[in-house]
C-alpha cells in the first residue's frame, strides 16, 4: 500500500485551455513523485521531509476531497448543515493528508505501469487502472476513480485490488454517525488527526 497513494505529482506543460487527459496524468504524475523520492537515502531526514513537502504540494489539488468526502459520508451528507459539511471536508482531507505522507515516507523501491485509457469527449467520469509493482512480489492492482471537473481532472475515490477508501470509510463513518449523529463523527475525526499529529 505505501506507493498506493502516490498518484499526483509535477505536472507538464500543456496546451492553455486543454485538459490533461486522465491516465497521462496519472502516469506522468506517479512517475515524478516516484523519482523524486527514489533515491533518498533512509537515514536522510531532512531530504525525505523535502521530498515529502514536494509530493504533498504536488497531489492535494488533484484530490476531490468535497466529492470524495459527501460519498464517504452517505445518506448523513444531506441532513449535515454547511458548517457540519465544511468541518467534515476539512477533517477528512487532513485524515487523507496524513495517510498520504505516511505512504510517502514509506515508499520502498515500487515502479508503476498505467493502462491506456480510450477516452471520448462526452467521458466525464472515468476509471485508470494500474499496477504497482516491487521485485519479489505480485503486482498491485490500483484503481483511479476521477472525474473531469472545471479545473480538470480530478481523483475521488482510490481502489486497491478492488477495496474502495470510500466504501472502507463509509463503513466506519455510517458507525460513527448512528451512534453519536454527525457532531459525533467531527469529534471523533478532530480526535483522530490531533493523536496523528503527536
Amino acid at each position: 500500500m505505501a506507493a498506493v497513494i502516490l498518484i499526483v505529482a509535477a505536472v507538464p506543460a500543456w496546451p492553455e485551455g486543454q485538459s490533461l487527459p486522465p491516465d497521462v496524468l496519472v502516469r506522468t504524475v506517479v512517475s515524478d513523485v516516484l523519482a523524486a523520492i527514489r533515491n533518498i537515502p533512509s537515514g536522510d531526514r531532512e531530504a525525505r521531509e523535502k521530498a515529502l513537502a514536494f509530493a504533498k504540494q504536488k497531489i492535494l489539488p488533484h484530490i476531490d476531497f468535497e466529492r470524495m468526502t459527501r460519498l464517504v459520508v452517505g445518506r448523513a451528507w444531506r441532513s449535515a448543515d454547511a458548517r457540519q459539511r465544511e468541518a467534515l471536508v476539512a477533517q477528512f482531507s487532513t485524515l487523507i493528508t496524513r495517510t498520504y505522507s505516511v505512504a510517502i515516507d514509506a515508499y520502498d523501491g515500487h515502479e508503476t505501469q498505467v493502462d491506456p485509457l480510450p477516452l471520448s469527449p462526452a467521458d466525464d467520469d472515468v476509471v485508470v487502472r494500474s499496477r504497482f509493482k516491487k521485485t519479489g512480489a505480485p503486482p498491485v492492482e490500483v484503481d483511479y476513480a476521477m472525474w473531469k471537473s472545471a479545473q480538470g481532472w480530478k481523483v475521488y475515490d482510490i481502489k486497491v485490488e478492488n477495496m474502495s477508501l470510500v466504501i472502507t470509510y463509509r463503513s466506519q463513518f455510517a458507525e460513527e454517525t448512528g451512534r453519536s449523529g454527525i457532531d459525533g463523527l467531527i469529534t471523533s475525526l478532530v480526535e483522530k488527526n490531533r493523536a496523528s499529529s503527536r
